[in-house]
C-alpha cells in the first residue's frame, strides 16, 4: 500500500485539491493508520495558516440572532366538561353492565343463541331447499289437476 506524503496531507488540510482526489484521500485515511498520523501532523502544522474564529462567543451570538425566535405561546388549560372525563365513561359502563345483569338480559341472550344454534343443527340448508321445492311442485300439480277438470 502506498502512503501519501506529508505535503499532500497539508494540501488536503488547506482544501487545495480537486474533489475526486479529496475523496480518494478520505478513503485512504479510513484504512491506513500511518497516513492518519501524518494527516494529524499536517493539521497541526497548517493550523496557524488557517483562519481562526475570533471571539467564538460573539460568533455564537451572531448565529443565534439570525435564527428566528418565536416565543412559546402560553396555552390556558381547557377544563373538560364532566361528561368528557374518562372516569365518567368508566362509571357509566359499569352502571350499564350492572343494570343489564340485574334485569337478566344476558341470560335471555344466552337462551336465544342456544335456541338458534339448535334450530340450525336440526335442519340443514339443503334440506330446507328440497322441502320448499317439493312443496312448490305439489302446488303446481294441484293447479294443473284443477285446470284439467
Amino acid at each position: 500500500m502506498s502512503h501519501i506524503a506529508l505535503e499532500e496531507w497539508k494540501n488536503y488540510a488547506r482544501d487545495e485539491m480537486k474533489d475526486n482526489k479529496r475523496t480518494e484521500y478520505e478513503e485512504h485515511l479510513y484504512g491506513c493508520d500511518q497516513c492518519r498520523s501524518l494527516y494529524m501532523e499536517a493539521i497541526e502544522s497548517v493550523q496557524d495558516e488557517l483562519p481562526s474564529i475570533e471571539g467564538p462567543s460573539l460568533y455564537t451570538g451572531e448565529v443565534m440572532e439570525r435564527i428566528p425566535f418565536k416565543p412559546d405561546s402560553v396555552k390556558k388549560p381547557v377544563k373538560k366538561l364532566w361528561y368528557e372525563e374518562r372516569v365518567f365513561h368508566y362509571v357509566l359502563a359499569t352502571a350499564m353492565t350492572l343494570i343489564l345483569m340485574a334485569t337478566g338480559i344476558f341470560g335471555e341472550l344466552m337462551k336465544i343463541t342456544t335456541e338458534f344454534e339448535r334450530g340450525q343443527q336440526s335442519a340443514s340448508f339443503t334440506e330446507n331447499i328440497l322441502n320448499k321445492t317439493t312443496a312448490l311442485l305439489d302446488e303446481v300439480e294441484k293447479i294443473e289437476e284443477q285446470e284439467a277438470e
